[in-house]
């Protein structure tokens, strides 16, 4: 059977990991999902990345999930763009010591507003958030809470940051919390993946830059064409056609969680930009 090589693309939502799906569908020697088996891969994300669940219980689901999808797909290349993946890429690395790694990266004022105004619903309301701490708190011993998405994000766990702040958080300031959490997870497990195995791409970049866009491609020895650039230009997963600039008050609350962040990823010293639909 063919060797096939897992390729997974990791960000936050919101962040291009659909684009990047739409750009390689089509491709015949790429098998692409966006958020492959995304709800249960979430859940157990989200449990492991807080302690509440161990290492081998993630094998155990990637084993069911991801290892029996890829063994038996026929293509050079099997990709998961996801943002369910950004906390579980130890044991990734491990069940799959062959994969590629792409960490996407999006200025964290747009994914935090674009969450903010257009999927509030799906990202730290007050009342899942509330459900699944009581749950914890709990030991696990109430009634667990559904697989749907919107229980299933991390939160600080003790002796971190904002451990004590965060049940105090609105939720914009808990969107910016996630957008820093999920970057840094990313940037830090991937520190022990060999360099010939990882790349990290600015969407801002992939979306203008013909050369930065061709470097995405080689990953999967695909050559540039103008053809890929027109895709990833159109938008997709537009819930608003409408970009939301921070307010002051959002711009001094994001900051102050996600500033350090920002500086680390390239962002800092850059003005926000405005999406034109």
């Amino acid at each position: 059977m063919k060797k096939t090589i897992p390729v997974f693309i990791l960000g936050t939502g919101r962040c291009g990991t659909l684009q990047m799906a739409k750009l390689l569908q089509g491709i015949p020697s790429i098998e692409v999902h966006h958020e492959y088996l995304f709800e249960n891969i979430l859940k157990t994300a989200s449990l492991f990345r807080m302690g509440a669940v161990g290492f081998n219980e993630v094998i155990h689901v990637l084993k069911n999930n991801h290892e029996s999808a890829i063994y038996y797909s026929l293509a050079n290349y099997w990709v998961d763009s996801s943002n369910a993946l950004p906390w579980i890429v130890g044991p990734l690395f491990q069940l799959f010591p062959n994969a590629k790694f792409i960490h996407l990266l999006r200025d964290g004022r747009k994914v935090v507003s674009s969450f903010y105004h257009k999927f509030s619903d799906k990202m730290y309301d007050n009342f899942s958030v509330e459900v699944v701490q009581q749950w914890l708190n709990s030991g696990k011993r109430t009634v667990e809470p559904p697989s749907e998405k919107k229980y299933w994000r991390p939160f600080p766990v003790e002796n971190e940051q904002y451990f004590r702040e965060f049940g105090k958080f609105n939720q914009f300031q808990r969107l910016s919390y996630y957008w820093v959490d999920c970057n840094m997870r990313i940037h830090n497990s991937l520190l022990s993946v060999p360099s010939e195995q990882k790349l990290t791409f600015k969407l801002e970049d992939l979306i203008i830059d013909p050369n930065v866009l061709a470097k995405f491609l080689n990953v999967f020895n695909v050559s540039y064409d103008e053809k890929y650039m027109d895709i990833l230009k159109k938008p997709v997963n537009v819930a608003a056609p409408k970009d939301f600039l921070l307010t002051e008050q959002e711009r001094f609350e994001f900051n102050q969680i996600a500033g350090t962040a920002m500086d680390l990823f390239g962002y800092g010293d850059k003005e926000e930009y405005q999406v034109a639909y």
